[in-house]
């Protein structure tokens, strides 16, 4: 509370200042008088202060042995929130999911296996000899397929399939074989 004074005052008057005024007298009389005078005690006296602090501290952590700690399980099998999430927030879990995830991707989308056929002569354009690249994944299944064409001792990859290849007209094959061969 705040007085028209502007002191502060707690329940009735002057409490605080008593109590300081109090305070001053005792350190007056403290500095003036010296110390307390210092007991010397008996070790004896000391060890059995001490023995009786542990016999307090044992009868306090001694549990009943009659009664044997049975824990309590939920019939239902529910868990406490933490118990749920606590396999969230091991980083050794994702890890492994990661782990399960990339080697799943490499069996289904990598090409693991490359596999090229014997080079044999074009029908439409003599001189000119063909061979087909095939890409498969772990499981054998076709992911790419490409054209490679060999002119004496040059060899150009053409991202074509063998049945686009075949189809395509001889003009439509110049046209790619040089369109290939300046990249």
């Amino acid at each position: 509370m705040v007085d028209k004074d502007k002191k502060f005052s707690i329940g009735e008057g002057d409490d605080i200042e008593k109590n300081i005024k109090k305070l001053q007298r005792e350190l007056d009389d403290m500095l003036l008088k010296g110390a307390p005078g210092i007991k010397k005690e008996g070790i004896e006296e000391v060890k059995r202060v001490k023995l009786e602090e542990v016999e307090e501290k044992e009868k306090k952590t001694k549990v009943e042995t009659g009664k044997i700690y049975t824990p309590q399980y939920d019939s239902r099998g529910s868990y406490t929130s933490e118990e749920r999430f606590a396999l969230f927030k091991n980083t050794k879990f994702y890890i492994v999911i990661f782990g399960i995830i990339a080697f799943g991707f490499t069996l289904i989308k990598a090409p693991v296996f490359r596999y090229t056929t014997p080079m044999r002569q074009d029908n439409d354009i003599p001189g000119i000899e063909i061979g087909f690249r095939y890409y498969n994944n772990l499981f054998g299944q076709q992911l790419k397929s490409e054209t490679v064409i060999a002119i004496g001792q040059e060899r150009i990859v053409v991202p074509i399939s063998m049945e686009r290849w075949v189809n395509l007209e001889k003009e439509k094959k110049f046209t790619a074989i040089d369109y290939y061969r300046k990249k």
